[in-house]
């Protein structure tokens, strides 16, 4: 992707995540039609709109901006620890210590889960819970 256009990286990475420009759009508080003048090079996006797509995107502002790759801690996402990232603990241009490169399976995993309703959720967790204890059992 180092090699990608910024308006060529942001329409890869929407549509690896399976989401519109509608709803990239309501996520940087803009009209569809504002981030695909970002999509089709007519508009660069500022500063701050490039951290929100860096966040949503879950890339570096850097892979982004300067066809530079930053490498990207792996770790697993634990319950009832909080990953929220706070506007004041970071310095510009640095990748939080809790930020994860999810596959692109992941990805879908987790918008298709989003689209659940909560009695569904529940359903869907229990169920994959119990595909996991069962493949933990010796054979």
């Amino acid at each position: 992707m180092s090699e990608l256009l910024l308006k060529d990286k942001l329409r890869e990475l929407r549509t690896r995540m399976h989401l519109t420009q509608s709803k990239v759009g309501q996520f940087l508080n803009m009209t569809r039609q504002g981030y695909a003048h970002y999509e089709a090079g007519l508009r660069n996006p500022d500063y701050q709109t490039l951290l929100k797509l860096s966040k949503l995107y879950q890339v570096d502002i850097g892979e982004l901006i300067n066809n530079h790759t930053t490498p990207i801690i792996h770790e697993t996402l634990h319950e009832n620890v909080d990953y929220t990232i706070k506007p004041g603990n970071l310095k510009p241009n640095t990748v939080p210590p809790r930020v994860i490169q999810l596959t692109s399976d992941e990805k879908k995993l987790f918008n298709l889960y989003g689209k659940l309703n909560t009695a569904d959720k529940k359903v869907f967790l229990n169920m994959l819970e119990s595909k996991v204890n069962e493949s933990k059992k010796p054979k």
